[in-house]
């Protein structure tokens, strides 16, 4: 991975509010911010278990012969 993209990485996770980052001289030192990486998996949890559920539809809908 690039310095480039790496940077691009850590300034969308700085906008997201997950990270915050300081200047010191040329060095750049990041942080995490815990409640927000929280919320952001709570979110991400809410949105995998709705895949899940969509699959698991899918799935009985395919194994139960509908549709062929």
């Amino acid at each position: 991975m690039t310095r480039q993209a790496i940077t691009k990485h850590l300034q969308f996770l700085a906008a997201a509010g997950v990270i915050e980052g300081e200047r010191a001289g040329r060095e750049h030192h990041w942080t995490i911010n815990p409640d927000r990486l929280a919320e952001a998996q709570r979110y991400l949890d809410i949105i995998a278990r709705g895949w899940d559920d969509a699959l698991a539809r899918l799935k009985a809908h395919i194994e139960g012969g509908q549709g062929g």
